[in-house]
């Protein structure tokens, strides 16, 4: 399901990092994504943020907001039934050849 619906995203991570930290991102949009609606804005705002902190030197973190709407949009619209968090996900490979490896936690 996290391929499918962050595939495009992922993918353009130039190395493997780069795509390691599209993963996260993500799945942190998923988790996002599964909040009730009111909460949603403000768990970006809290994301976004420390974005900012651990990365002091990036650019305008607008491209990053409008990249997480659209995969809380994304998530929603695919999946809307699942609302599994995701613990963990890990992506292994090589070049545009990558496999993902995700834990979620069960919350029935």
């Amino acid at each position: 399901m996290i391929f499918e619906f962050a595939q495009d995203f992922i993918a353009t991570g130039e190395s493997m990092e780069q795509k390691q930290s599209r993963l996260n991102a993500a799945c942190t949009a998923w988790n996002i994504a599964n909040l009730p609606k009111y909460e949603r804005r403000k768990a970006l705002e809290r994301y976004l943020q420390s974005y900012k902190v651990q990365n002091p030197g990036a650019q305008d973190s607008s491209f990053l907001r409008k990249d997480m709407e659209h995969l809380i949009k994304q998530k929603n619209r695919l999946f809307p039934q699942v609302k599994k968090p995701i613990m963990h996900a890990e992506i292994r490979g090589e070049g545009d050849r990558f496999s993902i490896s995700a834990v979620s936690m069960r919350t029935e």
